[in-house]
């Protein structure tokens, strides 16, 4: 950034393979083949003191089985995220100046918050449990959709390819406060072929992202 500005404003794009870590369990890279992936549009705005913020659109789409897992039951989903969210940022320039110019690389890191929609279509296979809570469109009468809050951590790279677009890439992780990105949830204690098993954690997602930017403009500091 130049040190005269005072803040440069961006509209941020980004696409990448997600993953949802819930109770169906799928490996990374079975999730990922099933074509799991999320987009987002943004505002964002960095300030000459490195601080920064964006506020984000996502659509994610996630999908994952039982196959192959330790659970007698073969159960599968596809499920559609919608979120808003703010995150406040911190980044950092890094490598060698380019003459006068400053270096086109940065690092920043990202933390935040924000609210999510989840529509679940879940797979059950004729096999309904009376102890599970099922959220799910395929399993009446049980409620289709929810809301629920989130918080988001992340790093990514941004690189400054010319005075209009900046590209770069992100990892981030996101914590939802619910336990049904797939469609159900199951009791905290469960037995299985004479063992227990436990599910006491909500949903978790994460993954990386290509993101594109287009610079929108500059504020000036003023000068007496």
């Amino acid at each position: 950034m130049d040190r005269s500005q005072e803040s440069e404003k961006y509209l941020v794009i980004s696409f990448g393979p997600e993953y949802c870590y819930s109770d169906e369990q799928g490996t990374v890279s079975k999730q990922i083949s099933l074509n799991n992936n999320d987009f987002s549009i943004g505002f964002r705005k960095i300030f000459a003191s490195n601080f920064g913020y964006k506020f984000a659109f996502n659509y994610s789409n996630f999908s994952g089985n039982d196959d192959d897992s330790k659970y007698v039951r073969r159960y599968s989903y596809t499920s559609n995220v919608m979120q808003l969210s703010f995150q406040a940022e911190y980044s950092l320039d890094i490598g060698r100046k380019h003459y006068n110019r400053p270096t086109p690389n940065s690092i920043y890191g990202f933390t935040g918050g924000g609210i999510l929609r989840s529509t679940a279509d879940l797979n059950i296979n004729g096999d309904y449990r009376g102890n599970y809570i099922y959220r799910t469109k395929s399993v009446t009468p049980f409620q289709q959709s929810g809301y629920a809050p989130l918080v988001l951590v992340g790093l990514g790279y941004r690189y400054n390819l010319n005075n209009n677009f900046v590209i770069g890439g992100e990892i981030n992780c996101r914590f939802p406060f619910s336990d049904y990105i797939d469609g159900f949830k199951p009791p905290t204690h469960e037995t299985v072929n004479g063992k227990t098993t436990v599910s006491k954690s909500n949903d978790v997602m994460g993954g990386i992202s290509f993101t594109v930017s287009y610079f929108l403009g500059a504020s000036y500091m003023k000068r007496k």
